[in-house]
């Protein structure tokens, strides 16, 4: 099967699917320049830092889906992370969970909801910018205000389209 036709398929399961994940939401949308990707734009949790911050991700599916995982980075502006890299490579274990044999439907929302959960629970453990991991345990106010900053970025980014 086509690549595109892979990715038109997950996209029909998910375009019309917003999720709610403990007061976060996602939404997924289609990649007009490219039928390979998807784009996910990630809402900020109310009554937290990431409150009204939009991020938006995009998944890169290949031929060999779903036996290999679609590839997600986050797209620029990026959030402040210390688990997201300069270019939006994501870096933790369960972003790289992925079973093809017990693949369904509902995997690749999954594997959205674990970005959900990554953007509002920083591993320190896992930084890929030590710098923003070592602030959140040594300045946690700077950090803070570091973070809602860049999710006004973020979100204005997404509304300036």
């Amino acid at each position: 099967m086509e690549v595109q036709n892979i990715v038109q398929q997950e996209f029909l399961k998910c375009i019309t699917h917003q999720c709610e994940i403990e007061g976060s939401s996602f939404s997924v949308e289609e990649n007009k320049k490219d039928p390979t990707k998807l784009n996910v734009l990630i809402y900020g949790e109310s009554n937290t830092i990431h409150q009204n911050g939009i991020y938006k991700a995009e998944f890169q599916f290949t031929k060999d889906f779903p036996e290999v995982r679609p590839e997600g980075k986050f797209i620029s502006p990026l959030p402040y992370h210390s688990n997201i890299d300069e270019n939006g490579k994501i870096c933790l274990d369960y972003y790289n969970d992925w079973d093809s044999s017990t693949y369904n439907k509902k995997s690749f929302v999954i594997l959205i909801e674990n970005l959900c959960t990554l953007i509002h629970n920083q591993n320190n453990e896992s930084c890929l910018r030590y710098s923003i991991g070592k602030e959140e345990q040594s300045n946690k106010q700077q950090y803070i205000q570091n973070v809602q900053k860049q999710a006004l970025v973020c979100r204005q980014a997404f509304l300036d389209g």
